[in-house]
């Protein structure tokens, strides 16, 4: 693996302790999102959440946004997991092995999504303003695609300057949710 390879080649120099320490805060790689898969896993969950957050949050009661992004993502993930069990048994991999597998590696779409979806109850309950909660959730969205975007692109061995180019890229993403949220409401 490419990004493993840099990682041990510039072991030692504390530039790189500090990159890769922050990599694996803002990708959440404490949490096991360990591989390519399970990082392209928490891209879609956080891209679903947030954007089924900006919709649900025009409603403007708590309880519609928790249902409509709960309900979202869990419907994504499961069909996910589905195609993914399905390709598996058309490669003639079959077994519970299989199975607990894949449903580890979808396990990180969830976590993102539900992550900013947490922030937005937390805030509602605290300020009694779900519109404001919302935004709150969705700014920690685009802040968590930006840090995921920056992990893909150190995993794929970019520069530190390059890297930062592949999260502003990816938190752009959640710029413009945030901008349709407050367009639309």
């Amino acid at each position: 693996m490419v990004w493993r390879a840099a990682a041990v080649r510039n072991v030692g120099t504390v530039h790189d302790r500090a990159n890769r320490r922050w990599t694996r805060l803002l990708a959440g790689r404490t949490r096991g999102w360990a591989d390519a898969e399970e990082l392209s896993h928490a891209i879609d969950g956080t891209i679903v959440g947030a954007a089924a957050m900006a919709a649900a949050g025009l409603h403007g009661t708590l309880p519609v946004v928790v249902v409509t992004v709960a309900v979202t993502v869990a419907v994504y993930w499961a069909a996910d997991q589905y195609a993914l069990l399905l390709g598996a048994a058309a490669h003639g991999t079959r077994g519970t092995h299989k199975v607990r597998e894949v449903l580890r590696h979808g396990r990180p779409m969830v976590e993102a999504a539900y992550t900013p979806l947490v922030l937005v109850v937390v805030v509602a309950l605290l300020t009694g303003d779900v519109g404001t909660s919302v935004l709150v959730g969705l700014v920690a969205a685009t802040l968590l695609l930006g840090g995921l975007g920056h992990a893909a692109g150190r995993r794929a061995g970019a520069s530190g300057a390059a890297a930062i180019g592949w999260g502003a890229g990816s938190a752009a993403l959640g710029a413009v949710l945030v901008l349709l949220k407050l367009l639309l409401h």
